[in-house]
């Protein structure tokens, strides 16, 4: 068939192994490589302890230092799943969310640990972490090679969504035989395509060289952060059972982020209260139903932000909106009309991290002109969520799907590495006011 002829069986000839192995093997190289800074930096600490310029306890913490400068490495590797694009902020995490947990084991068993000792560590891990990912991954143009055309249009059709964020650079190259496949990082495939034992043979050749194979919707969700709506099947949910018990956890760490928040937020929201009150008549908080998990109404709090308006009528928010006030303004760019949903979340309505609840007419209409439209109710909807911090705020319908293909790359691949990443991208959007309408 045309769709297997240029996807022939390799010569008998066997290659070592695929680019991406290659590329893994030397990422792993320069960790163990970063190890000889810590000897370095050891040996320095022990010659300035002879000296009397430092104590034994700096010498030993940077000991320790080994154990949480492994573990970033290891949950690096363990977020290339999450777009490239996304690399600074990765590098970041992987780097400080070890040594944080290492400050709670020193004041958990109350360790002495030495403040500079700590510091030169962690500074050293991230910038050797940073320098790594960067080489190796983040300015790394993936190539991926593909079989037939129509793989290569499908995944430009996902590519040119309204109002998306741009892709990650990678480069495509056809290709016809193993000696081809094993120079590029992956084999796109169209997954529909008809198999026959030729192709079958094809890419066992392939897989047992390591060269690795992507459908190419999993293509797209690498350089995009986004899931092709065009091609959702059952395995979708699989893929969303996979993470079902996180959202355990996830409901543990929700309830007690917000009782840690509450000392600054209560202060700040009757603050931002009375500045409402002052500027315009009407209550200061703003209640409207909206769909939870499962679809299920709730009552969402927010601070109005609007003047008072009577008409009940769901739309979507417009840039420059004339019901905006002054003070509405400015609390929509740093997002401080969202404090009490704080209380959503305490209760359960709400999780800190998912896709942003919409109001009960919107859903009834995108459910009947959205498919799969309902999926993205598999998770609680949250203060914060995937498609806000790489989309903001849509204001069509074209613009509602592509968002869509945000919320559902979330309820796919939900995990602590992708909140906490929402949660730094979070912080970034508040300072910046990003996406404000």
């Amino acid at each position: 068939m045309q769709k297997t002829d240029s996807l022939r069986r390799p010569a008998a000839s066997r290659a070592t192994g695929s680019e991406t192995i290659r590329r893994a093997s030397r990422m792993l190289a320069w960790a163990l490589f970063g190890l000889l800074l810590f000897g370095i930096n050891i040996a320095l600490a022990e010659l300035a302890q002879r000296a009397g310029f430092v104590t034994y306890v700096f010498n030993r913490t940077l000991v320790w230092s080994i154990a949480p400068y492994l573990a970033a490495f290891v949950l690096l590797h363990r977020s290339l799943h999450l777009p490239a694009m996304e690399g600074n902020s990765l590098a970041g995490l992987a780097a400080t969310l070890p040594f944080a947990a290492l400050l709670f084991v020193f004041a958990g068993f109350h360790i002495e640990y030495s403040r500079g000792a700590f510091l030169l560590a962690y500074f050293t891990t991230l910038a050797w972490i940073w320098f790594g990912y960067r080489h190796f991954v983040r300015n790394y143009v993936p190539v991926f090679g593909y079989a037939d055309a129509a793989a290569l249009a499908q995944l430009e059709a996902m590519l040119a969504m309204p109002g998306a964020a741009p892709a990650g650079r990678t480069r495509f190259q056809p290709i016809s035989s193993l000696a081809e496949a094993v120079n590029c990082d992956g084999l796109m495939l169209d997954r529909n395509a008809a198999a026959d034992p030729e192709r079958t043979r094809a890419l066992a050749q392939f897989k047992l060289s390591h060269v690795r194979i992507y459908s190419v919707e999993r293509v797209g969700e690498m350089l995009t952060g986004r899931v092709g709506l065009a091609h959702i099947d059952e395995n979708f949910l699989d893929d969303y059972a996979a993470h079902y018990f996180y959202g355990y956890l996830k409901r543990v760490i929700d309830i007690g982020t917000v009782l840690c928040l509450a000392p600054l937020a209560l202060p700040l929201g009757l603050i931002v209260a009375a500045a409402i009150r002052l500027e315009s008549p009407g209550p200061a908080l703003f209640r409207q139903v909206r769909a939870g998990l499962l679809g299920k109404p709730f009552t969402m709090l927010k601070f109005r932000s609007m003047a008072v308006d009577n008409s009940g009528s769901a739309q979507f928010a417009a840039r420059r909106d004339p019901r905006v006030t002054r003070v509405g303004r400015f609390i929509r760019k740093y997002r401080l009309d969202e404090i009490p949903q704080l209380w959503n979340v305490l209760i359960g309505d709400m999780s800190l991290i998912g896709p942003r609840p919409e109001q009960i007419p919107m859903v009834e209409d995108f459910e009947r002109t959205i498919a799969y439209y309902p999926y993205r109710h598999l998770v609680r909807p949250g203060l914060s969520g995937w498609a806000q911090v790489q989309q903001g705020y849509v204001g069509t319908h074209e613009e509602t799907v592509t968002k869509l293909s945000y919320d559902l790359y979330y309820v796919k691949h939900c995990s602590f590495a992708l909140d906490l990443l929402i949660a730094l991208k979070t912080m970034q959007t508040i300072l910046t006011g990003y996406g404000a309408r």
